[in-house]
């Protein structure tokens, strides 16, 4: 199998031309979403503390969604680039 028909890089090429700052969003955004829901369950089920003020649940919110899913967004996109290029290298 060429390396043009490796569904990676297929996949990575679409995901690339649109760009850096929608996969931050689309990603950062889809991952913080889901560490902000299992941190809340996690607070909330197993050290059975919850939050006392709006303040600190809205803290919470911009902390994972922001700096989780962004992280998150930016290892990843390092990442796939590092291994398509070095897959697209190889033809």
């Amino acid at each position: 199998m060429q390396n043009s028909e490796d569904p990676f890089v297929k996949k990575w090429k679409k995901v690339r031309e649109k760009g850096l700052l929608k996969h931050l969003i689309s990603t950062g955004l889809s991952f913080g979403i889901l560490l902000f829901v299992v941190l809340t369950a996690w607070n909330y089920f197993v050290s059975e503390q919850s939050y006392e003020t709006t303040y600190e649940f809205l803290i919470q919110l911009l902390i994972t969604i922001v700096f989780g899913g962004g992280l998150y967004a930016l290892i990843t996109w390092y990442l796939n680039e590092y291994i398509y290029k070095k897959k697209v290298k190889q033809k």
